[in-house]
Formats: structure tokens, sequence, C-alpha cells
């Protein structure tokens, strides 16, 4: 038996995986029905329970159409609001989504716009009681890319909107990407890659993680700003893959390229570096990355470009993202590229993992030194959310 969707995003993974049966990628249904799978035999559908919501028959829905009384009119049929399959348009996932967050989880975490309360580098130097404590699995988003604009979209791209994660942390938004209509990016053929600035803290796999988009193109008005991509999907339960994946997600005018890897036994790494001897060399370019030893891949913190890079009168270097999940059995690597005309430097600092506390590593470029802070912290669960 097909499990019914309506209108989300299908993921299809490419890379390291497949997506299918057991993958840790799944759409979203319409909670109708699912094949659940025994043993060997038979997919036997029956309905899909979720935690505090009450799954009523479909017997107990149907209401016998009785006869209007002599001179009584029948009131017109009650219209659903959720688009049936035939005239659903892509703009309308988060609408759909919205409606059931709210029903779920408005009363425990707010409103449905409301950030993640829940920021990095809570229990770095003062971890709770021991029983409380956990190293869990988290989700590693190492790049999102826009490919294949269609449908009258041409590069460059200025674009603007957001991409967001919720996890069982808390239900709210925790940003990877989000940009103001008068600050948006410029994507290119040449550097299709939106510029991620979060999450703000660790993407924790307790459940199925919820992927939020809606992501616009600005045009010369408001009034003519088009849809790019606007969709929900979730990263759900299955075979739990360390490798790096690549999720190729497909819209109605492009395809959006996910990098991510799923990290056990994590732990929340937030990065800091800051100029301690010496100076910026003069004209170069920077970039700051984030690599771990178990899984191919860089994790851009920051790359300047073609501006200055942003060092404040302290010597701090502003970072676009500074949280990564790091496995306790692997080892961390932070590096400071300085380039002109080809060439480049580097310097690395490498770290092993802590359950808590702060490691302190130094990046030499020979111009100058670069230090390096990485505060450790383990995850606490509030259960019953």
């Amino acid at each position: 038996m097909e499990t019914k969707r309506v209108g989300f995003a299908e993921p299809r993974i490419e890379g390291d995986g497949e997506a299918g049966l057991g993958s840790p990628v799944r759409g979203a249904t319409t909670g109708e029905e699912e094949a659940v799978v025994v043993g060997g035999g038979k997919a036997n559908p029956r309905p899909l329970r979720r935690r505090g919501v009450n799954v009523k028959r479909k017997a107990a829905l149907r209401r016998k159409h009785l006869p209007p009384r002599d001179g009584e009119k029948r009131p017109p049929p009650a219209r659903s609001s959720a688009p049936v399959a035939g005239d659903y348009r892509e703009e309308d996932a988060i609408a759909v989504h919205r409606r059931v967050w709210e029903r779920r989880w408005a009363g425990n975490f707010g409103s449905f716009d409301d950030e993640t309360g829940i920021g990095p580098m809570c229990y770095t130097s003062a971890p709770p009681t021991p029983e409380y404590l956990f190293r869990e699995q988290a989700v590693q988003i190492f790049s999102i890319r826009v490919r294949a604009p269609t449908d009258g979209l041409k590069w460059p791209l200025h674009v603007h909107g957001y991409v967001a994660t919720r996890d069982s942390m808390d239900r709210n938004r925790n940003y990877l990407f989000r940009r103001a209509r008068d600050n948006c990016q410029t994507l290119t053929q040449n550097d299709p890659f939106l510029l991620l600035t979060g999450p703000s803290r660790a993407v924790v796999f307790l459940d199925p993680i919820t992927f939020e988009v809606q992501l616009k193109v600005k045009g010369k008005g408001e009034s003519e700003d088009e849809m790019l991509a606007f969709a929900v999907f979730y990263y759900g339960d299955g075979n739990a893959c360390a490798r790096k994946l690549s999720m190729s997600i497909p819209h109605n005018r492009c395809t959006l390229e996910y990098e991510v890897a799923l990290r056990p036994r994590s732990v929340e790494a937030t990065i800091s570096v800051k100029i301690v001897e010496g100076s910026w060399p003069e004209n170069h370019r920077g970039q700051v990355v984030a690599l771990t030893s178990g899984v191919d891949g860089e994790v851009v913190l920051l790359r300047s470009g073609d501006r200055e890079l942003p060092v404040g009168s302290d010597g701090a270097i502003e970072l676009s993202r500074r949280v990564v999940s790091v496995d306790l059995r692997e080892k961390l690597v932070v590096a400071v590229d300085a380039s002109l005309s080809g060439f480049l430097a580097r310097g690395t600092a490498e770290f092993k993992p802590e359950n808590y506390g702060t490691s302190h590593g130094v990046c030499d470029l020979g111009s100058c030194k670069i230090q390096v802070a990485v505060a450790w912290s383990l995850f606490v669960i509030v259960l019953g959310r």
C-alpha cells in the first residue's frame, strides 16, 4: 500500500545513500495511514498514532446524510482548508504544516514563528547532575546548494527567506539560513551555495527532524518577488548513516541539495577565533572551516570572499556560524586559511572532544597567530514534550 502524500517535497538521496525503506529521510504524509511490514509478511495498513494526538477511526467520522425536512434548506457542505492533491500549490506547504504544528505544539512552545529558546554552551561551565546528561545523535548540516533553476528563473538569483529545522530539544525554529529582503544573497552558477549562519545550537536527532524552507527571488518591487522553494520535509528515523549524504529535494522551480551527516554519540562544539599576535595579512581573503576525523567534508564557519575579514578591535574574528557536532570518538580540526592570487597559508588546531569545559589551540599563519577556543557541552533532554 502506498502512503498518501499531499504536496510535500519528496527527498532523493545521492552519493553514499539511497532513498527507500529504512532511509533516515522521508517525506511528509497526510497522517491517515501508513504501510507497516512485520517480519516477512505483507504490508498491513493501520492508523498512524502520533504522540499527543488522538486518531479517530474513520467509521466514527462517517455521518449519515438525512433528507432535509419540508421547507428546510440544506446548508452547503463545509470545505476543508487543506489543499486537495489536484489543487496543491507548493507555497501551501508551510500553511498546512503551520496548522498541524499549532494544534499539537502551540500550548507548550508558543508561536509557530518563535526561534528556539535554547542556545549553545548550556552546560559548558556548570554541567548538571550526571543522570540528566546525554550524548545524543546529532545531524551536521554541511551545505545547502541551489541547483537547476527553471520556469523563467535565471542566474544570478537574489535570494531571501529562510531554511530552518525543528527538533525534540524544543519545537521552535533553529535557523540555518535567514535573510531579509533588503539583505538578500546573490547566488551565481559558479557559487550557488547558501551562506549558512546556523544552526544556533546542535540539531539533535531523537525524533524525525523537520526542515522548513521558504525562499524567494527578489524582483524589482516586492510584488514582483518570485517563489524559489517552499517546502516541509523530514529527516526521519531509519538506518543511522554516519557518512555524509547528499539529499536532493526537488521543487517546482529548482532543486535544493543538502549535504548532511548523522553524528552518533555527539557533543556540541561552539567555536570562536581571535588574533592574539601580529595582524591579518593585507588584502588576503580569509576562511575558517571545521573538520572531523570521522566524516569527509568541511563545515564553513566563515568565508570572507572579496570582503575584508571581519576583525574586531580586540582581534576577535566574527564567524558566520560557530556550532558543530562532534562524535566523542573523533577529533575536531579547526583550520584558518589566508589566500591571495593562488597563494594559500593554512594554520590548524586539533582538539579531542570533551563532555564539558573549554579547549584552546593556536593556528600559526606566519604573519599572525590566531587563538581557537572550543566550548564543549552535552545535552539535557526534557522528556514528555
